[in-house]
Parts: structure tokens; C-alpha cells; sequence
């Protein structure tokens, strides 16, 4: 309510248009006086008001002003005659007074009828005054000598905050005697003072002057904090999804390296809030952000390698390193430098962010593309002011840009807010876009994956068919969980067993399926003569079968196998060819067979086949190269030694021997044991026989 408002509701309407034709002449007189005596103690140019003002009053001036700091400028009887005459509305730098720092007073005296305008009031309560600074400006204010009241920093150890405005009583004073005020300010050495640091005061009644000191602490938070919050609590959520993300896809980094990111800036929001405040201190604050912000980029740099998946680690380390370092130059006092290299860094920052997203964009990474021009807008937020002051001064843009402030109701925000904000809603759409793709991307080869897995668990035995003759034991690991090895055991007719085992080259899905095929044409396969077999193998693998599509995708991805065909009777006689593959064990012995080409190499080739003679008891072992090039963390083979010492043992210990020495390939162990009587007595009957037929 206005002060006419508030008269209105008391007088006649006669009676306000006679104080309002005194108000007129009061100030015109005050004017005048003003200009005649500018040496002699002045009165603040207020507005009368009735006898029963309830509000404030701006005591803008003329307030006496002096640079440096004397306690004794805090005594009422102190003469500032000789001290400049200043408004505060008005920068000091307009009144005559040059830039200056560290300390300043200013002093104001109040004659008993500057206060009759409040009435009888100071006499059933006392008055109360309103003071604000300027930027980080420290206040310590005196009442007729009486410190009463003072911001946060201005103690014995000055510190520079932010500090919110104060409102005091005007206590123990005499409503009938003079009133003065002294208010000692101070900024840093670092801050170069124009303006002046007292912005605000004002006198009035308790309740108008703390409705006047909600509202400042409200305007404060509105432009100095509320945008910070919101960026920080934006920040905050986004770091919370990149954490999700990454406990659902823990082989994507990125998505950790994202939450990171969104941390560090939340940090920084909160630090600009904290210290818009006052609850940070100024040195407290340009530390923080001088590393929070070379943090940022380190940080960007690490997620914006995991999202391309560029191989320039050794740059991108290198740059993280120096952005690290670039802060520690303002500690050690190289100023000077630390501008030169800081936007340097800024620079080198800002182009290896678009050159990793432009490449990856290049190489058919669509979110790489849109993520180059909000990653951009981002990179140079910081920076966003001065181009915009810039381009103002180049008229480019309206002089309006050059303030960059912008306001949403009484919220005030700058560009780095905007660009921040644009930053944030691009990062989640793309990371979302992203994370939906690749979800669906490994369901897909996972469900290829499965199906694999059926069609091998469907052609490579689980069950052995053991018999009285033979007891068969195996173990099939595969490295990925579908792989190329195979192996399969045929019972035939006469009681004998076809023991096939392969590798086929690759892994993964492709290998699994090639080695799926091969094991389809081996149930297909009507002979069982060892050497045969690997020959009809053969042709399969090099897509050479009579009827058309029996072997499909082995056209588009060739690729080789080697494979072990083993015939064993009953009487422990054994029929075996080679081709390509690792010889097997009998009785931790390598059985010695003739060289052969693998599968799918050479068309028509032809396989030699050997025959020897298994003993009752005796243990024979397939194994494929898994076992032998099984490889610990500090490079060493398992080999051949280590194979043929285990050879004896069963085919489980063997797998899983080699698995826990350290697993590269697939792995797979297939042992027989002759549990056939006969084989005995068939080796002790052929013993004498060849000794008679040499002794003839």
C-alpha cells in the first residue's frame, strides 16, 4: 500500500491534498538548501509523511563517503564535512570519486524532525533500518557509535561472500536527539570498486522493514540461486539414469562415465547456488570452480571416447593430464600463464570433442551426429558470455544480448543455462535412443545366440553310449558360450564306436553354425571307414555337396577345420585318421599319426588312415587345441607337457585343468576306456603269432 493509500484510510479527503501541497513545498525547500551548503552536516532528501507512516523510507542521500579505514569514522562527533557528497543510486565512479579498493565509509546524519514523519511510533517501538551491499561488499554498520550489525565476512578475518541484507533496530536511541549512521565497507584486494559496495538502505518500522528484507532475501534467491538449483537437480536425475544404465549394461562404460559427467556439473550448480547465497566464500568458491570446471571437460573427454569408441587414448590421456594440471598455475601464482594456457586448453577441449563425434558420425554412428551440436553448445557455455558481449559490440546482435540475462517470471538465469538445459535434454534423448538400441540389438543375438545353443545341444552328445566293451567320458566348454569344437560318437552294428572330434575355425555364432553342419553331414554319412569320413567332411566344407543349399551361409563365411576319425573294435583294434587335428593320448603317450590337411582347405584330397592295437584297461584321449593353448596372466602355454601329464585323468579334470590354467578357445576332451576283456586276450594272442612268424 502506497502512502497515500494508507493516509487515505485516516483523513478527509480535504485534509490529503493539503499534506500533499506541503509534502511539495517541503522537498522543494530541502533542495534548495541542499545545493547552497554543500560543506555543512545535510539532512537525507526523505518525504515527509503524516504523523502515522507505517512504511520506509529510501535514505538515498547525500551521504558523506570516504576511501581507506579509520575507527574513529565510527564516532558520531566525528567532522566529515570535508568528505565527498555521494548518492547511492548513482555509481561512485559518477560522482567524482576514482576506482578504488579495501575499505570505505560512508556517514549520514538524521535530525530529530527527519524523524517526526513516523509520529509518535519511536516511541512505543523503535525504528528499524534496512541495509544491502553490493556484490561481494562487506557492511559493518554503527548507530551513534554502537555497532549494530554486520554481514558475514566482515570480522576480524575479513572474508568476501555473498552476503544477504541486514535489518536492524535502531535501539537506545533518542528520538529527540540526532542519528548517525556509519557504515564501513570492504572488498578484496582483487576487486576493483566503481560502483560503490553500500546499495540499499532504508528506514521504517520493524514490520515494513522486514517485509522490505523477505523480499530482498526473495529477489536474491531468485537470481542468484533458483536456476542453479534447477540445473543442478536436472543434473542429478540424469547422473541417477546413467547409473541405472550402466548396473543394466555393464560392458557400456559410457553410461558410467555419463552419471560422471552429470555429477560434476550438478557440482557446480550447487556451488554457484551455495554461493549466491552466502554460503560460500569467494576464494572457497574460484578454487572449486577452477577445477570442477577443467573436472568437466577431463571427464567429457573420457565419456565422449567410451561413446565413439576411439582408439586416440593416448591423446585423449594426455589432454585429461593437462586439464588437470592447467589449475595448479593460479596456485603458484602465474596468473599471466594460466589465461594463456587456460583458453588454450578451452580450445584443444572444445575441437577433440567435435572431432571424435564427427568421426564416429562418419564411420555410421547416427547419435554420434546428434550429439556433436548440443556437446558443442555445451563445450563453449562457458564461454558463451563474452562471444555474446562480443557480438553485441560488433552489432551483430541487439545491445539487449549483451546484458545475457533473461528472465522466466522472477527468475533470473544466463545463457550457461540455457546452453546447459539444451545440453541436458539432447544427452538424454540421445544416451535413451542409445540404450533402447543396443537393448535390442544383444536381445537379438542373444535369441541367435539361444537358438545356436538348441541346434548344438541337439548334435553334440550330452549322453555317451557306453557299453560293456567301452566306457566314454567328455567335456565340451565352449569359450563363448557357443563355439566351433564338435565331437560325436556313433555305436555301430558290430559293436565298434566312430569317435569323430573337430574345430572348426572362429568362434562365436558363425563357427558354432559351420561346426552344426559338419555334424549333420557326419549322421549323414553312410560309410564308416575313418578315411572316408573326413573325405566326405571335406566336401561339405567346401560347399562341393550334390544338392544345392544342403550347406547354407558356407558360401558367404569359408573357413577350415580339423578333424579326428577314430574306428574302435571291440578287440581294442584302432582305425584313426588325421586331418589337421591334435593327436590323441593313449595311456599319457601321443600316438604317432601321418600328417593331414584340415577340412574345407584342398578339394580331392585324400586322407591316410593308421591302425593300432588298445590293450584292456587302456584310457585313449582326444583333446582339442583349447587344452594345449590354455594361457595364464602371465602368458604361459599350458602346452603339450602339461596336457600329456593329465592325459590319464578323466576327460571332466582334464577341461577344467585347462579352463582354471586360463581359457582362450573353446575346449574339448573326450576319453575312452577299454573295459573289454577281449582286448586283452586279443593282444596276447597276436604276441605269439608275430614271434613265430619271425622266428620262420
Amino acid at each position: 500500500m502506497t502512502i497515500l493509500e494508507r493516509t487515505a484510510t485516516l483523513l478527509r479527503p480535504r485534509l490529503i491534498r493539503c499534506w500533499f501541497a506541503f509534502a511539495c513545498v517541503h522537498t522543494l525547500m530541502a533542495c534548495v538548501q541542499t545545493a547552497q551548503s554543500q560543506t555543512a552536516a545535510t539532512s537525507p532528501a526523505v518525504v515527509a509523511a503524516p504523523a502515522s507512516f507505517q512504511g520506509s523510507i529510501k535514505l538515498d542521500g547525500p551521504w558523506r563517503f570516504q576511501a581507506g579505514d579509520d575507527p574513529r569514522w565510527a564516532d558520531p562527533g566525528f567532522d566529515d564535512s570535508n568528505w565527498t557528497t555521494v548518492a547511492l543510486s548513482q555509481p561512485l565512479t559518477n560522482q567524482g570519486i576514482g576506482a578504488y579498493s579495501g575499505f570505505g565509509w560512508y556517514r549520514l546524519r538524521l535530525e530529530p524532525q527527519d524523524l517526526k514523519q513516523f509520529g509518535d511510533l519511536t516511541a512505543h517501538a523503535p525504528l528499524s533500518l534496512f541495509v544491502e551491499g553490493d556484490s561481494v561488499g562487506q557492511l559493518a554498520v554503527y548507530v551513534n557509535g554502537v555497532e549494530a550489525g554486520w554481514t558475514t565476512g566482515m570480522t576480524d578475518r575479513l572474508i568476501e561472500y555473498q552476503s544477504p541484507p541486514l535489518a536492524m533496530p535502531l535501539a537506545h536511541t533518542n528520538p529527540h536527539a540526532p542519528i548517525v549512521l556509519a557504515i564501513r565497507s570492504w572488498a578484496g584486494p582483487t576487486t576493483t570498486i566503481r560502483r560503490g559496495l553500500l546499495d540499499t538502505v532504508e528506514l521504517g518500522t520493524q514490520d515494513a522493514i522486514a517485509e522490505r528484507a523477505a523480499a530482498a532475501v526473495g529477489q536474491r534467491w531468485d537470481e542468484r540461486a533458483i536456476s542453479a538449483m534447477v540445473v543442478t537437480f536436472l543434473f542429478l536425475c540424469v547422473a541417477g539414469l546413467g547409473g541405472a544404465l550402466y548396473l543394466a549394461q555393464q560392458e557400456h562404460s559410457e553410461y558410467l562415465w555419463l552419471a560422471l559427467l552429470c555429477l560434476s556439473v550438478a557440482a557446480g550448480g550447487a556451488a554457484d547456488a551455495a554461493y549466491g547465497l552466502g554460503a560460500m566464500a569467494l576464494g572457497t568458491y574460484r578454487i572449486f570452480t577452477l577445477f570442477a570446471g577443467r573436472v568437466f571437460m577431463a571427464v567429457t573427454l573420457e565419456f565422449v571416447l567410451r561413446f565413439t569408441g576411439s582408439k586416440a587414448r593416448r591423446l585423449i590421456r594426455s589432454v585429461q593430464v593437462a586439464l588437470l594440471v592447467v589449475p595448479v598455475l593460479t596456485l603458484v601464482h602465474l596468473d599471466a600463464v594460466y589465461d594463456v594456457v587456460s583458453v588454450a586448453a578451452e580450445v584443444v577441449f572444445c575441437a577433440l570433442v567435435c572431432v571424435l563425434l564427427f568421426q564416429s558420425w562418419r564411420r555410421g554412428r547416427s547419435d554420434a551426429g546428434i550429439m556433436l551440436p548440443p556437446f558443442f553448445l555445451a563445450a563453449t557455455a562457458d564461454s558463451a558470455d563474452t562471444i555474446l558481449d562480443y557480438a553485441a559490440s560488433q552489432h551483430w546482435l541487439p545491445e539487449q544480448f549483451a546484458s545475457h540475462r533473461f528472465h522466466l517470471g522472477p527468475v533470473e538465469f544466463g545463457t550457461s543455462t540455457v546452453a546447459y538445459t539444451v545440453f541436458l535434454g539432447s544427452l538424454v534423448a540421445v544416451i535413451l535412443y542409445r540404450f533402447i538400441r543396443v537393448s535390442q540389438d544383444e536381445q537379438r543375438a542373444n535369441a541367435e545366440i539361444s537358438a545356436a545353443r538348441s541346434v548344438q545341444a541337439l548334435l553334440i552328445p550330452t549322453h555317451l553310449p557306453s557299453n560293456r566293451n567301452f566306457v566314454l567320458d567328455s567335456a565340451y566348454l565352449p569359450v563363448n558360450g557357443v563355439g566351433g569344437d564338435f565331437f560325436q560318437v556313433l555305436p555301430l552294428k558290430d559293436d565298434s564306436l566312430l569317435i569323430v572330434v573337430g574345430d572348426v575355425s572362429g568362434k562365436g555364432l558363425q563357427a558354432a553354425m559351420n561346426s552344426s553342419t559338419l555334424v549333420g553331414a557326419l549322421r549323414n554319412e553312410l560309410s564308416h571307414d575313418p578315411a572316408t569320413v573326413l573325405e566326405h567332411l571335406n566336401r561339405v566344407l567346401l560347399g562341393a555337396v550334390a544338392t544345392p543349399g544342403a550347406v547354407p551361409d558356407l558360401d558367404c563365411a569359408p573357413c577350415f577345420a580339423t578333424c579326428l576319425c577314430a574306428r574302435i573294435y571291440p578287440d581294442g583294434t584302432l582305425t584313426i585318421a588325421n586331418a589337421g587335428h591334435l593327436s590323441p593320448y593313449q595311456e599319457g603317450r601321443e600316438l604317432p599319426l601321418p600328417p593331414g590337411l584340415p577340412l574345407g582347405v584342398i578339394a580331392d584330397v585324400r586322407y591316410e588312415q593308421a591302425t593300432f592295437q588298445l590293450d584292456h584297461r587302456d584310457r585313449l584321449v582326444f583333446v582339442s587345441d583349447g587344452v594345449v593353448e590354455a594361457t595364464n596372466a602371465e602368458g604361459e602355454l599350458f602346452g603339450f607337457e602339461r596336457t600329456q601329464q593329465v592325459s590319464r585323468e578323466s576327460a571332466r579334470y582334464i577341461a577344467q585343468e585347462a579352463r582354471h590354467f586360463g581359457q582362450t578357445d573353446d575346449i574339448t576332451v573326450v576319453s575312452l576306456y577299454v573295459a573289454s576283456k577281449g582286448a586283452r586276450r586279443s593282444s596276447a594272442e597276436l604276441t605269439p603269432a608275430s614271434e613265430d612268424a619271425a622266428a620262420q
